[in-house]
C-alpha cells in the first residue's frame, strides 16, 4: 500500500507542474469523490483475536453549506473479513463476516475556495452493522453474531485539482469499533457439553483507513445558470468588439 500511495503522491506533483488550472469550489458546489479504501484494523496487545487487513471500492458525496464547510456522505462495496483466533499463539480461522459502515462526517477546508491544493479535516459518526456471520474451527456449529455499534471517526485528507472539475484526493481516516461478538449454542461445536453456555469477544478495534479516490466537481443549479449567464455575456462582448473592428477597417 505504500508504494501505491507513493505513486500517487508523485502523480500529484507531476500533474501540479503541468497544469495552471484553478477549480472554482464554493458554496453550493457538490463534490462526489470515487476510489478505492484500504484499512488496516488495529487492535490491542490483550486482543485474543485478529482482523485481516482488506480493501474495497468506495463512493462519498459531500456538500458545501459555505465556502470552506461541508458535510460528506461516504459508503463502500461490503466485503467478506476474516477474524482469526490467536489465544494460543497460531493464528487460526475463527469466522467471517461482511460489514456495511456508511458514515457522515463534517469536514473543513483550510484553503481559499479557489486554491487547487486543498487541505481538510473532519469528524463524525460511523455506524456499522454485520452480515453473514459463520464460525469457524473451534466455534465451527455454534450461532455467530457481531453487534451494531455507533462510534465517532476523525478525518484527515486532501484534493488536488487536475482541472475545473476534476481533482485527485487522498483521505485518511481513524475509526472506532466499539461492536462486541456473541457465539452461542456452543455444545454443538466440538467443546460439546463442556462448553460454557456463551463467549463474548470484544473487537476493540481502531482501524486506520486510506482512500485513493477521483473526485467530481458539480455546480448547484444556480451557479451553474450564473456560469451560463456569464459565459454568454463574454461571448456576447466578443461578437461586438469584432463587430466594431469590422466598422473601424471599413472606415479606413
Amino acid at each position: 500500500m505504500k508504494k501505491i500511495i507513493f505513486t500517487f503522491c508523485l502523480t500529484l506533483i507531476g500533474i501540479g507542474l503541468a497544469d495552471t488550472t484553478k477549480a472554482d469550489v464554493a458554496k453550493g458546489n457538490w463534490i462526489v469523490r470515487s476510489g478505492y479504501t484500504f484499512l488496516v484494523p488495529q487492535l490491542s496487545n490483550e486482543s485474543l483475536i485478529e482482523i485481516e487487513k482488506y480493501s474495497m471500492p468506495t463512493l462519498s458525496f459531500s456538500y458545501l453549506v459555505t465556502d470552506n464547510l461541508a458535510i460528506e456522505f461516504l459508503a463502500g462495496i461490503p466485503t467478506s473479513i476474516d477474524v482469526n483466533d490467536r489465544s494460543m499463539g497460531t493464528s487460526s480461522k475463527l469466522a467471517t463476516f461482511t460489514p456495511i459502515a456508511p458514515n457522515a462526517t463534517l469536514q473543513y477546508y483550510f484553503k481559499p475556495k479557489d486554491a487547487r491544493f486543498r487541505p481538510y479535516i473532519g469528524a463524525g459518526l460511523l455506524y456499522s452493522s454485520f452480515h453473514k456471520e459463520k464460525a469457524y474451527g473451534i466455534l465451527e456449529g455454534a450461532s455467530f453474531r457481531i453487534d451494531k455499534s455507533l462510534d465517532h471517526l476523525y478525518q484527515m485528507g486532501f484534493d488536488y485539482e487536475v482541472n475545473e472539475k476534476i481533482s485527485l484526493n487522498l483521505d485518511v481516516r481513524k475509526l472506532k469499533t466499539s461492536s462486541s461478538a456473541l457465539a452461542t449454542d456452543l455444545d454443538r461445536t466440538i467443546m460439546g457439553n463442556n462448553a460454557p453456555p456463551q463467549m463474548r469477544f470484544a473487537m476493540d478495534m481502531q482501524p486506520v483507513t486510506v482512500s485513493l479516490n477521483v473526485a467530481w466537481l458539480f455546480d448547484s443549479p444556480k451557479r451553474a445558470n450564473q456560469r451560463r449567464l456569464k459565459n454568454k455575456e463574454i461571448l456576447e462582448a466578443m461578437k461586438q468588439r469584432r463587430e466594431k473592428l469590422k466598422l473601424e477597417k471599413r472606415g479606413l
